[in-house]
């Protein structure tokens, strides 16, 4: 009796998980064709609210990840559109054509995203020529993805090029800014130059003019002692003459006193 009602009660269980699942999967398919009908009057942010409903009910569900990934794309969110196509593409059950569609968007969303951003151009077209090669790989006959991939490669050489054309352009501003500073080290050094002669020759003018004071001074200092020599010249001739005089009347007066002075002989 007690393993009867066991069965009864696994059989009501599953019964259950299916009902689930299949109200589920109808509520999936009522928010695709939701986001499809405002998809085609181009209402992308109603579709992707669609979408998102979508994925809420089951985040791996290839069409509401592909769908909301081509909503994004609409709104010119490539990131976002890119990393959705990368999620569709993680479903191991989806066929080739659905993985080499993806891989076509993926390529087209990073394609996008390189000409919106100059910085990042190369790396995203580098990834988009990646996602176009493996869609050409799942789909060769794909003459939409061929064209784009071309063009994607054009646009990296473009990019590349640039790049090189800027380096070179760096490297001769910088080249040119060298120049500029060794030219004005020069100019400064030359100026320097010129200061110090300036200032060597205003010293060697008031050298000069020191000297010719001096020289000045010398002369009159000369004079006031030639002068002084001559005065000195002539006391020592008056000193002389006055030596002279008292010589001269000394003896004038020996004479005298001789004449005056008579002495007695014995005769």
């Amino acid at each position: 009796m007690g393993y009867r009602l066991l069965t009864i009660g696994l059989i009501g269980l599953i019964g259950l998980i299916g009902v689930q699942s299949s109200v589920q999967a109808q509520d999936i398919r009522g928010a695709l064709r939701d986001g499809n009908r405002n998809y085609k009057k181009e209402k992308w942010e109603e579709a992707e609210n669609w979408y998102r409903h979508a994925i809420e009910i089951d985040s791996m569900d290839y069409r509401g990840l592909y769908n909301l990934g081509d909503a994004l794309y609409r709104q010119k969110k490539y990131d976002e559109a890119a990393n959705l196509f990368d999620k569709a593409l993680g479903r191991p059950d989806i066929s080739s054509v659905q993985r080499s569609r993806a891989f076509h968007n993926k390529g087209n969303s990073y394609l996008k995203a390189g000409m919106e951003d100059k910085q990042q151009g190369m790396e995203m077209f580098q990834q988009a020529i990646q996602s176009y090669q493996e869609a050409l790989r799942l789909d060769p006959k794909n003459d939409d993805t061929r064209y784009n991939l071309a063009y994607a490669r054009r646009l990296l050489q473009q990019a590349q090029q640039q790049q090189q054309n800027q380096q070179g352009q760096g490297q001769g501003q910088q080249n040119q800014k060298q120049q500029q500073n060794q030219k004005g080290q020069n100019k400064d050094q030359q100026n320097k130059d010129q200061q110090n002669k300036n200032q060597q020759k205003e010293q060697n003018k008031q050298d000069q003019k020191k000297n010719k004071q001096d020289q000045k001074n010398n002369k009159g200092q000369q004079k006031p002692d030639k002068k002084e020599q001559k005065k000195q010249d002539a006391e020592r001739m008056l000193e002389a003459v006055k030596n002279n005089e008292r010589q001269t009347l000394k003896e004038q007066t020996k004479k005298v006193q001789a004449s005056e002075f008579h002495s007695e002989k014995d005769w």
